[in-house]
């Protein structure tokens, strides 16, 4: 059974899995760490899809979870190709059996980015998926890098997201910042500025202005960005106008970009609500770069359904603007067809109603533990 809710289709998009191949390349060490959700990273069946329907969640796209195909180094390419190409279309098989329930994020080789960019169009244009995830850096290369010219100009071609999801920074940069406390300061603070300067380094770099179909999705409310928003639209932007006007002046064509960070941040790239349920925060990533650039996610199973579904509802929206953050620029963005009967629904029966209730009032009870200890 399907809760009740307030809009008529929700759309999740940063939604993880884990593949047995993938997890095996895993370090033990973070295995353990994942060893707790690794039997809901797994499950994409039934009961997935039972969780989806009792808190109201009417479609996931499924992206392997982090740090995927990128911990592989790059002279072991040809295993990420392999690995890749078969984790794909494996996935592909999950969206078959379940195809209004599930969408597809491809996971790339980008270890070799002509490989990416081929297994991008192949999963694209045969196996119907939406995009790609790639988990931030690739060995210290991030998607500036000259090397992935090939990648974005074939993800723009196609019209498809690359979907940039925050990985550790590279290991001289965690060196210096964060040891010794490493363990609790990179997830909750470098995953959000790692993914925040990628973004930056991407209009940097003219990325979009080489690329202007090209679009890219963050999660978490932005990565900090909203929140840095004015003085970055006027440092960077000044700046880099700048050292282009010294550039033209010594006879060398100007090297960055050509427009204001504003302009990129809100033609170029999309933000997804993963992770943060908070209203003030929500607020300012809809104020600073409207509305049209937000989009709803959970970040299951690392949150919480029913705290997504119910920020959702506290999200201080027109019913329209509701419809659009919740589903609408998602389909557009995406390409879902949003017209397609909606099957793999469970029936009402008296235990779907149950594990609602039960499921809902277990994670009500886990929230407010956690709340309480944190306060």
């Amino acid at each position: 059974m399907m809760t009740k809710k307030s809009v008529s289709r929700v759309v999740a998009l940063e939604e993880a899995f884990v593949h047995p191949r993938v997890w095996d390349l895993f370090p033990e060490s973070l295995q353990q760490n994942y060893k707790v959700l690794k039997a809901r990273l797994s499950d994409v069946g039934r009961q997935r899809i039972r969780m989806m329907d009792a808190a109201g969640i009417d479609m996931q796209v499924l992206s392997h979870v982090q740090p995927g195909i990128q911990i592989l180094p790059d002279t072991e390419a040809q295993l990420a190709i392999e690995t890749c190409r078969e984790v794909n279309d494996w996935l592909a098989e999950v969206v078959a059996a379940h195809p209004t329930r599930f969408a597809g994020f491809a996971m790339l080789p980008t270890q070799s980015p002509p490989a990416a960019a081929e297994e991008l169009e192949r999963t694209v244009r045969r196996l119907g998926f939406k995009g790609a995830l790639i988990n931030g850096h690739t060995n210290g290369r991030y998607l500036d890098d000259t090397s992935f010219e090939v990648l974005l100009g074939k993800a723009a071609a196609l019209r498809v997201p690359m979907y940039i999801h925050p990985t550790d920074p590279p290991q001289a940069v965690s060196d210096v910042y964060y040891e010794p406390y490493s363990s609790v300061l990179v997830p909750t603070w470098g995953w959000p500025a790692e993914t925040a300067t990628h973004v930056l380094r991407l209009i940097c770099g003219g990325v979009f202005d080489r690329h202007p179909e090209l679009k890219v999705i963050i999660g978490h409310m932005g990565e900090l960005i909203p929140y840095c928003y004015t003085r970055i639209n006027t440092g960077i932007t000044m700046a880099a106008w700048l050292l282009d006007a010294h550039s033209t002046r010594q006879g060398r064509p100007p090297a960055g970009m050509l427009n204001t960070v504003g302009y990129y941040m809100k033609r170029n790239v999309y933000i997804t609500s993963s992770g943060v349920f908070d209203q003030p925060v929500f607020n300012c990533a809809r104020a600073m770069l409207g509305l049209d650039n937000l989009m709803f996610s959970v970040d299951y199973p690392f949150q919480d359904n029913f705290a997504a579904m119910e920020f959702l509802d506290r999200c201080e929206l027109s019913p329209g603007a509701r419809e659009r953050f919740a589903h609408g620029t998602a389909e557009e963005l995406l390409q879902l067809d949003a017209h397609r009967e909606r099957a793999d629904r469970a029936h009402g029966t008296v235990g779907d109603v149950w594990y609602g209730f039960s499921t809902r009032m277990k994670s009500r009870v886990g929230r407010a533990l956690i709340s309480t200890l944190v306060s």
